[in-house]
């Protein structure tokens, strides 16, 4: 992709890149993409192949893509590019997502790199001529962690159960921990001696540290070998200084914090469950999207109905749906009539009677009738898999604020390593200038002024290790962006960008076009106008009890309001429902008609 070129006696190295065009059609199409690729800053050829409808740059090593994109969309063509959306394994705080992030934008052909904590999503916006699927799993992977374009089904949800295994297992080794600890600070009674005290405080801390943290150890390391620092890092350094501590207190006068690690692992893992059990809750709503449709499909094969999983599906199957099943796909009606619920889609409370030649969208309920129905739309075509993709984008994008979050984490590491090593250095150095701050812990059991100074060196420097962590201010506002969307989606609620979802904030009004459908979901009876000398109760009671077989929603409003009101409808001898016009049902007092005027006898 940048082959050499001679210049004079030297060698310089030239950027080539290929772009595919969209929209050419014409020798005039074909000038006009030149003429505008030519103005962009290094370009110092430009060949453009309308057969191909490619587009070839060549020039200096710095030409920027994104105004290569920009000048050919402002001659009214298209770039094809490519957005793909895939998990990345191994982030554990937002400096790994911003490490992430950054080495995808890096990539010549990436236009566009947003990772996600909260979901532990990567979206890429990229030229596929420029670079490939593999080549963003390789840069993933030079930063230190894993791009998992098919990962396993569940998979926030597990990490979730491992998560609170591993703090359930550290805090059973810390607490027995933590009460032999509490007679030595505050009495200075090691029990049952001093090296049997020493000893077990290593014993009890190490499963924690060498098992349960385990892999915040593996994610530091990935880090060092990537060359940068992160949460993972702080936790590492912290919880190893203070371990270290006590096999050295047999052979120096060093006081033994391996207790002390084992208490900063426990915490930071039940931070780390917390979290992940957040990510497990905010993914639910894509879950439940996914779910409203059937797991299968009855398909009409040589006359035969055969249940087929809803992915083997294809355009072109006809599909029986019976009354009360969902409808597995989007498609046409080609024989029955049936009222199709659609208030997922439209929020209409009131099903819609669809006959041959009618479109119906998946997971909508069939509420009566038999429907053979053609595929038209399967798979991430269909009407549900574009409403999930919209919330997953949404979920996905970053919002303004985070753009501050980011600047901030991403130098708040590198920041505490310094100010931890030069408290380290100022302890060993200068512990006259430092030992006045004793007393102003001195309340404190576990600051002890008569401890020696590369204890008490050691206590600070792990004190500003593991006391800042950046993880809170960068998971704050995706996990918020995840769970608000999901939480609106499941209210039927869709956004289109995260930062629709900051800008709601000043939001003071909201305005409603004409075709909108402001309803409760369901209707409900309001009103109930009598003909003398019936009462009100007398003929809400005849028709729900008329009613009370019926599941239509203007059946099941009458009903309830019967039972708001203290009624108690009997229970039809018979009952039959007329598709369009209404019920008929036989009770005690004899034969009661209930629906539009057209289920009722001809006066005439």
């Amino acid at each position: 992709m940048n082959p050499r070129f001679s210049r004079g006696h030297g060698m310089t190295t030239r950027k080539r890149l290929e772009l595919p065009i969209e929209g050419m059609h014409c020798a005039g199409c074909v000038l006009r993409v030149e003429r505008a690729l030519r103005g962009v800053p290094g370009v110092e050829r430009v060949r453009v192949d309308l057969s191909e409808a490619v587009a070839v740059l060549e020039g200096h090593p710095g030409i920027p893509l994104a105004e290569a994109v920009t000048a050919v969309a402002a001659a009214g063509y298209r770039v094809a590019t490519r957005k793909l959306s895939f998990p990345v394994e191994g982030m554990r705080c937002a400096a790994c997502a911003a490490r992430v992030e950054e080495a995808l934008r890096r990539l010549p052909g990436v236009l566009s790199a947003e990772v996600n904590l909260a979901t532990g999503m990567a979206r890429v916006e990229f030229v596929p001529t420029l670079v490939t699927r593999d080549g963003l799993a390789a840069a993933v992977a030079e930063a230190g962690y894993a791009a998992a374009f098919e990962p396993a089904e569940e998979p926030t949800m597990r990490e979730a159960e491992r998560a609170a295994r591993r703090a359930v297992l550290a805090w059973a080794l810390t607490l027995p921990l933590i009460v032999w600890m509490i007679p030595e600070m505050f009495l200075g009674i090691a029990w049952p001696s001093p090296f049997g005290f020493n000893l077990a405080m290593i014993a009890l801390s190490l499963p924690v540290l060498a098992w349960a943290g385990a892999p915040t150890y593996l994610s530091a390391i990935r880090a060092l070998r990537a060359r940068h620092a992160n949460m993972d890092t702080l936790i590492a350094l912290g919880t190893g200084a203070s371990f270290i501590t006590g096999p050295l207190s047999f052979a120096l006068p060093l006081a033994n914090y391996a207790g002390v690690a084992a208490m900063i692992m426990a915490f930071h893992l039940t931070g780390r469950a917390l979290e992940a059990r957040a990510r497990g809750r905010a993914s639910r709503a894509i879950r439940e999207l996914l779910e409203l449709s059937p797991a299968t499909a009855r398909v009409v094969r040589d006359g035969r109905e055969v249940e087929v999983p809803l992915a083997e599906v294809r355009v072109g199957d006809v599909m029986a749906v019976r009354p009360g099943e969902r409808i597995p796909t989007d498609g046409m009606v080609v024989r029955g009539e049936a009222a199709v619920d659609e208030s997922m889609v439209t929020g209409e409370p009131m099903p819609r009677t669809v006959r041959p030649g009618d479109e119906v969208i998946g997971a909508t309920v069939n509420r009566d009738g038999f429907l053979l129905v053609r595929a038209t739309r399967v798979g991430r075509d269909t009407f549900l898999a574009q409403v999930v993709r919209l919330v997953e984008e949404a979920q996905g994008a970053k919002v303004p604020i985070q753009a501050l979050a980011d600047r901030v984490t991403a130098r708040f590491v590198p920041g505490i390593l310094a100010i931890a090593a030069i408290t380290l250095v100022l302890w060993l150095l200068a512990p006259g200038l430092m030992r006045p701050l004793l007393r102003i812990g001195a309340f404190l059991p576990w600051v002890s002024a008569g401890l020696g100074g590369l204890s008490l060196a050691i206590a600070a420097t792990v004190s500003v290790l593991v006391i800042a962590c950046p993880c809170a201010l960068g998971l704050a506002t995706p996990t918020a962006i995840t769970v608000g969307t999901g939480l609106a989606a499941r209210r039927g609620i869709l956004f289109r960008s995260g930062e629709a979802v900051q800008r709601l904030k000043d939001v003071r009004v909201v305005a409603f076009d004409k075709t909108g459908t402001l309803t409760r979901g369901c209707p409900r009876v309001v009103e109930v106008v009598p003909v003398p000398p019936h009462s009100a109760d007398e003929v809400l009671a005849i028709a729900a009890a008329a009613e009370r077989g019926s599941e239509h929603p203007l059946a099941r409003a009458i009903v309830e309001a019967a039972r708001e009101r203290g009624l108690d409808p009997e229970a039809p001898r018979g009952f039959r429902a007329v598709r369009g016009k209404g019920v008929e049902a036989e009770l005690a007092r004899g034969v009661a008609l209930v629906g539009s005027a057209r289920n009722l006898p001809d006066p005439t």
